[in-house]
């Protein structure tokens, strides 16, 4: 599964499950962000800071969830990257 949370000419930002885990991918073009800056790439999953798996700097991934469950609770992610920032309510049930 693979769900686009944001996307625009400089970056996009996914929501990717690969073997059971709940990743965030960051990818930037060639005339974007450097994703490679630790101090301006965050991503918070429920207020907890998760490391960023950089892989140059146009690609980065960070753990949203490492075992996703069948039925996954609410959980609230906040990126940020450079002067980017945006918060998804994950898994919220739309019935409240």
């Amino acid at each position: 599964m693979r769900e686009i949370l944001h996307e625009d000419g400089e970056l996009t930002l996914a929501l990717v499950v690969d073997d059971g885990s709940l990743m965030v991918e960051l990818q930037s073009t060639e005339h974007g962000p450097d994703l490679s800056e630790p101090h301006e790439v965050v991503v918070v999953v429920d207020g907890q800071g998760r490391r960023l798996e950089v892989e140059g700097p146009q690609r980065a991934t960070a753990v949203v969830h490492p075992q996703l469950e069948e039925e996954p609770e609410a959980m609230m992610l906040m990126v940020r990257v450079f002067e980017f920032f945006e918060g998804w309510e994950l898994f919220a049930d739309e019935s409240d």
